[in-house]
């Protein structure tokens, strides 16, 4: 399905959560889902999971995110991408003490739900994530 209406999403105008969609399949047609995502300080992400049909990149604004994909560890700096195959179990978190700012690219669409759902949990977190994320 082709999207014949373009479209913009702004800043958001108060921010209280580290993830947010920017754009999803609503929007694209079903193609893909954009978001971003501010994480804190020696902050977790999700737990190490795998996605059975998306795809999904991650390319760091500011700050070094430490991934895991695989076998494979990724300490991501900015202005790089990492690219999480579908099938592949990965991890993230931000074991850095300066903030991590990231966009995020996921395809198909269809994991907007998830974020939503998982909002309440990530902002009861509290404290250092372990070592080895």
């Amino acid at each position: 399905m082709t999207v014949a209406t373009a479209f913009m999403i702004g800043g958001p105008s108060d921010r209280d959560r580290p993830w947010r969609v920017l754009a999803g399949g609503d929007q694209t047609g079903g193609a893909v889902t954009f978001g971003d995502a501010r994480i804190p300080p020696r902050s977790p992400g999700p737990g190490r999971h795998v996605h059975s049909r998306e795809d999904e990149a991650i390319y760091v604004v500011e700050g070094v995110l430490t991934v895991e994909v695989g076998d494979q560890r990724f300490e991501v700096g900015p202005e790089t991408l990492v690219w999480l195959p579908r099938n592949v179990p990965h991890v993230f978190a931000n074991l850095s003490g300066g903030l991590v700012r990231t966009v995020g690219v996921i395809t198909p669409s269809g994991l907007e739900g998830m974020f939503t759902e998982q909002a309440e949990y990530f902002s009861q977190l509290q404290g250092p994530p372990t070592p080895k994320c």
